[in-house]
């Protein structure tokens, strides 16, 4: 299975990208589970924590079926950003293209030393997608956003924390530990409902859903320009 579920406790949930040969690459039946089994937590715990199995948290698409998985990208944002609870995303290894992305999204995010950040998109001819463009910015703001979007140059974990894309570093024995301390505070020692409500009004500070729109339109023109190109 590419997609591990394994409850911590009756309130937290633990989703593993498995598919540790080919370093998480997310394909259509990878996409399809994860953005499944967040829209069935939603309700049943409180907090999720999403991880990869392996050498990384994700190298990015499969590009063997990079044309196929269509929406099912943005569907996992949608339904990071639907989940009444909290999402921590605990990153290592490579965080690559759409993983990248997605990690914007996510409520907050650890990171091993070895995490390497990576948007590949103007390397492969795509354009980004997931409401980047509007919360890469809005996370470290607009010139750093467009370097790391037209270079595609690689961003490692002390970087990422310096400019805010994750809450802290720490030795994978210690990132674990950590993950799992913040999800049992959060459940045991916060406002389930206060939780819930300033994650609602964080996301709705900007329409997310329009820049969404948009970015995917400007993707499929890239998409048809890039072919005609060939």
């Amino acid at each position: 299975m590419p997609l591990q579920t394994a409850a911590m406790t009756d309130e937290v949930l633990r989703l593993t990208l498995d598919r540790p040969n080919s370093l998480n690459a997310l394909n259509v039946e990878l996409l399809s589970r994860l953005a499944s089994e967040i829209s069935k937590a939603d309700g049943e715990y409180e907090v999720l924590i999403i991880e990869g199995a392996g050498d990384a948290f994700t190298a990015g698409a499969d590009l063997e079926e990079e044309e196929s998985a269509g929406d099912l990208f943005q569907e996992i944002t949608h339904a990071v950003r639907a989940f009444d609870g909290i999402v921590i995303g605990k990153l290592h290894g490579w965080v690559v293209g759409g993983g990248f992305e997605w990690t914007l999204s996510f409520d907050i995010c650890y990171a091993a030393p070895d995490t390497t950040f990576k948007l590949t998109e103007s390397e492969v001819g795509v354009t980004i997608t997931n409401g980047s463009s509007l919360l890469l910015p809005m996370a470290i703001g607009s010139p750093k956003a467009k370097e790391l979007i037209y270079t595609s140059r690689e961003l490692d974990a002390r970087e990422a924390e310096e400019l805010g894309l994750v809450a802290g570093v720490y030795d994978r024995t210690e990132l674990d530990q950590q993950v799992r301390d913040v999800a049992l505070d959060l459940v045991e020692n916060k406002s389930h409902t206060a939780l819930r409500l300033n994650k609602h009004v964080l996301n709705h500070a900007a329409d997310l859903d329009a820049v969404m729109e948009r970015e995917e339109i400007v993707n499929e023109y890239c998409h048809e320009i890039e072919e005609m190109s060939w």
